[in-house]
């Protein structure tokens, strides 16, 4: 009898461990180490703060969830080879769903994923509503940035950042202000004021010109003036007496022939 209830327990015991191991491998696979055939590893980077963004923030291919943040570092504390410049820009780890872009029916999904950056594939980290959260947008900007040389070897693809709207706009905002602040408004005034005073000076000239000259146009324009009362007479002369036009004088007789 002992040895039926060993055996009983033992069955017991069995099924029991062999559901716990049935159920960790179902909560395993589902939690994602079953699909890893369908995730794509990427990442990008940034110089400036990625303020909003954590681990598990959306990842969005113009506007679609394809995959989320998996990691968020210093480029200083996971790559040796960078230069001490870049040690402080932003690594953000990602993980793509490959069945959510396709790629899945492609035989390196990498080298699909390389083929949409080349085309101009972008990373921008943008807010999500007014939660003060942001997520990671994937998407071909109108004019995107270049492919700027990196100093360290990533450990996945390499998606390379593309500023948000409002970053453009306050850098572009930040430079018109820098060259309002390092123009010279002091040497501008003074070569206003100096041209200012040369055309004063020179409408003093013309103007001593003139007066130099007022005589001699007085003069010229008497003149004129004589000479159009002149032929004003001689016109009223004419046309009162006509005859005054033609020649008069004593005819000379002929010599006579013999």
């Amino acid at each position: 009898m002992a040895d039926d209830n060993h055996a009983s327990f033992a069955k017991v015991g069995a099924t029991v461990l062999a559901g716990v191991l049935a159920t960790v491998a179902i909560l395993v696979y589902l939690g994602g180490a079953g699909g890893r055939d369908h995730v794509l590893m990427a990442e990008t980077y940034y110089d400036a703060a990625v303020s909003g963004l954590s681990v598990g923030s959306e990842v969005n291919y113009r506007g679609v969830a394809i995959g989320s943040v998996s990691d968020i570092s210093f480029v200083g504390s996971l790559y040796d080879d960078a230069a001490e410049d870049d040690w402080q820009k932003v690594v953000v780890t990602i993980s793509i769903d490959t069945r959510k872009l396709r790629l899945v029916d492609y035989d390196d999904a990498e080298e699909r994923m390389r083929y949409l950056v080349g085309k101009g594939v972008r990373a921008t980290v943008s807010a999500s509503g007014i939660t003060g959260l942001a997520k990671l947008e994937l998407n071909i900007p109108k004019d995107p940035v270049e492919l700027a040389p990196i100093s360290w070897e990533p450990r996945y693809l390499c998606i390379p950042p593309q500023p948000s709207m409002l970053e453009s706009f306050a850098d572009a905002l930040s430079r018109v202000m820098n060259e309002i602040d390092s123009m010279d408004f002091s040497g501008a005034w003074s070569n206003l004021s100096n041209a200012a005073d040369s055309m004063a000076s020179l409408a003093a000239n013309l103007n001593s010109l003139v007066e130099s000259q007022k005589g001699g146009v007085a003069d010229a324009i008497s003149g004129v003036a004589d000479a159009a009362r002149s032929i004003g007479a001689l016109a009223d002369e004419l046309r009162e007496n006509p005859a005054s036009l033609i020649r008069t004088g004593v005819r000379e007789s002929l010599p006579e022939t013999e």
